[in-house]
């Protein structure tokens, strides 16, 4: 019994566990909580994808056409395997783990403990998850941010030879230029790449480093812009679409409020944020950080805790007061997704302070207290995240003994996995799957005319069902156009509801089945899945 406590225990201490459960936690959220479609932003990627492998793409006056590298590597997918959910979602999925293998493989040796914090605080946070099965660009952002970051802690010492400062400066602007081609975001690294910039050049180290790293962004930049040029007659296309899109969105709405909202987004609101989006699990570990040097060690960028305290603080300043547009101030949203570059400085620093605070009672004594208060603040639904954490660590404080990392990272795990497992049993929300199995059966005939009639919202993105080649033998309209349009000779007039997508809290719609029936009193139902409906006008109320 002894030797098997004591493997459990090897077991559970080693890095390679918890990167093995974190990776294949989050293989199965992606199958098992898969919506299949969201009905936004990645219906808009898709089809430029679509656009890529077909022909036909081009500049749409919106920002998300120039996030080549969201849709350019979803073309290669549905190049290899056709148009799907899976293909669609592929991507994210493989920036995912490639994130998550980044951390490891970077950490395992020489910071054991704090590698297992970390990818257990950033492996299995909600809205990380929840944006790995969709076609957004948030989580592959995450992969090309984290990669930026672990080349600046590679070379946050001397570089050993010209060789390597030279490989590694190239490596570190392409890595940027990718980047910002999946999201304009990662400017907000730029008062870190700065900060880290001016103390190495008051200290005259990796100087080929940074010149390599500016000529070849130089170079690139002047290439991407030169090609803009040439495709679309402006080299600086993408910025003013940029401008145009933040402008149209968001401009009136937010002056009209911004008396109200600017003061708590600026101040308080973060911090609320945090908390209600479970941030404040990481970032109250990372604060523990004046605790962690003990040894009152003189500050420098070499040490790995405060490269990554500046990394964090350097990323941070900019979200909270930085502005979204250009030609007003407007803080960026407090959205969880829009602080995934954030995430990879937040965990490791996090899970760098655990490594060393560990055990110290005082420590778990402010853990008690912060998911205490935390507890206080959110709304019901957050209450089971932070009250078992409360009782834990004050359990762990009143408790005084020695112990094992694994146990808190255990614990810390099942909460952080409460809200996934959560969503991966609860019943579907888009009804993306009976939606399209519907579509493939009833909807899809090759002769014949055919009308199908849907809400407004459905009627948006309704070629994604078929892949972006909707049959030409078939018309789609709103419910109430129809009643108002001349009947031409049609074969067949199909209404489908989808109840999912009309009683969605998020796209907030008024209408609802009780609303559409009425208008069609002869319609009759000759398929339902779940919250879908597809029926059928007769053909004598047609004419």
């Amino acid at each position: 019994m002894h030797s098997i406590i004591l493997f459990l225990q090897r077991f559970l201490s080693s890095p390679r566990f918890w990167f093995v459960a974190v990776v294949g936690f989050t293989l199965l959220y992606y199958f098992a909580e898969h919506e299949g479609f969201y009905y936004a932003d990645d219906g808009s990627y898709s089809l430029y994808a679509h656009q890529v492998l077909h022909g036909g793409f081009h500049f749409d006056d919106y920002s998300f056409c120039h996030r080549f590298m969201v849709f350019v590597p979803t073309t290669l997918f549905y190049w290899l395997w056709d148009h799907n959910i899976y293909t669609t979602t592929l991507w994210p999925l493989l920036c995912t783990l490639g994130t998550l293998l980044l951390l490891y493989l970077t950490f395992r040796k020489k910071h054991p403990v704090a590698i297992s914090w970390a990818l257990v605080l950033l492996g299995l946070y909600y809205f990380q998850l929840n944006t790995s099965n969709y076609l957004y660009p948030d989580n592959i952002l995450l992969f090309f941010t984290t990669a930026c970051l672990l080349v600046l802690y590679r070379a946050r010492n001397p570089l050993p030879s010209v060789k390597e400062e030279v490989y590694w400066g190239m490596g570190f602007a392409v890595l940027n230029l990718l980047a910002f081609l999946t999201k304009e975001t990662i400017v907000y690294t730029v008062p870190f790449y700065l900060t880290l910039f001016g103390y190495q050049a008051f200290r005259r180290q990796n100087s080929r480093f940074w010149f390599t790293a500016a000529v070849t962004g130089i170079l690139l930049l002047a290439a991407y812009f030169l090609l803009y040029k040439i495709y679309s007659g402006d080299a600086l296309q993408r910025l003013y679409d940029i401008k145009a899109t933040n402008t149209a969105e968001t401009k009136q709405a937010y002056l009209d409020t911004r008396s109200a909202t600017l003061f708590p987004r600026l101040t308080y609101g973060p911090f609320l944020f945090f908390i209600g989006t479970g941030l404040a699990i990481p970032l109250a570990m990372a604060a523990l950080f004046w605790m962690s040097n003990s040894k009152k060690q003189p500050f420098s960028l070499s040490s790995p805790i405060y490269f990554w305290l500046i990394a964090m603080l350097g990323m941070l300043l900019p979200i909270w007061f930085g502005t979204a547009t250009v030609d007003f101030y407007k803080p960026m949203p407090l959205v969880p997704r829009m602080f995934h570059p954030l995430l990879p400085a937040f965990c490791l620093l996090a899970g760098l302070t655990m490594e060393q605070v560990w055990n110290k009672r005082i420590a778990f004594l402010y853990l008690a207290v912060v998911f205490g208060i935390s507890t206080l603040l959110v709304s019901q639904n957050m209450v089971v995240m932070y009250l078992p954490l409360t009782l834990f660590f004050a359990v762990l404080f009143f408790w005084n003994r020695s112990w094992p990392h694994w146990l808190g990272l255990l614990a810390v795990a099942a909460v952080l996995c409460i809200r996934p497992v959560y969503f991966m049993i609860k019943p579907t929300v888009s009804y993306y799957f009976e939606q399209k199995a519907l579509v493939d059966q009833h909807l899809n005939h090759e002769n014949g005319r055919h009308v199908v009639l849907m809400d407004s919202f459905l009627l948006e993105k309704f070629d994604f069902f078929y892949g972006f080649q909707v049959p030409k033998n078939y018309t789609f309209q709103e419910y109430s156009a129809y009643l108002k349009s001349a009947h031409p000779a049609t074969d067949s007039v199909f209404l489908l509801i989808n109840n999912g997508v009309l009683e969605h809290p998020e796209l907030m719609l008024t209408l609802r089945e009780k609303d559409i029936l009425p208008l069609f009193p002869s319609a009759q139902l000759i398929n339902q899945k779940g919250k879908v409906k597809l029926f059928m006008l007769p053909k004598d109320s047609l004419k």
